[in-house]
């Protein structure tokens, strides 16, 4: 098992995905949707693997939803990071880490896929998500 931990610039907000794959398996998706493309996200994921978020002071935290409403996207309050994404489906919780957050990151190392989910209602998107995401654990 690998563990890949990534945070924000201030360091409040991390999480620490545990995945079997290396770092230059993971999956890097470039979702095209404004608040993705104006944060430069590239986001990650592994359905068999488990992510947490730790946060040192929590009212530093914005938990943002647009559009659909689905899923809260966590950006530090104090440095302005998207550093990823949690849904709640079926009595579980699932996420994304933003790869760019991730320590040491490399963009040389990624080559990502180019994502539209537009045309997906919640239900869909939901669904999505639960098969893609990762689980979320306890923070640590």
């Amino acid at each position: 098992m690998y563990e890949h931990d990534g945070g924000c610039h201030c360091g409040n907000v991390r999480w620490m995905l545990r995945s079997r794959l290396c770092a230059p398996e993971l999956p890097a998706r470039a979702c095209q949707c404004d608040f993705c493309r104006k944060h430069g996200a590239l986001t990650t994921s592994d359905p068999a693997g488990e992510i947490r978020f730790t946060v040192r002071d929590p009212a530093a935290v914005v938990r943002y939803r647009f559009g659909t409403r689905t899923a809260d996207f966590l950006i530090c309050g104090r440095c302005g990071v998207y550093v990823g994404a949690q849904m709640d489906g079926g009595g579980k919780r699932y996420a994304i880490g933003n790869l760019r957050t991730l320590d040491g990151y490399d963009d040389s190392t990624y080559q990502p896929e180019l994502w539209d989910y537009a045309g997906e209602n919640p239900s869909a998107r939901r669904a999505r998500r639960a098969s893609r995401w990762t689980p979320v654990g306890d923070p640590a």
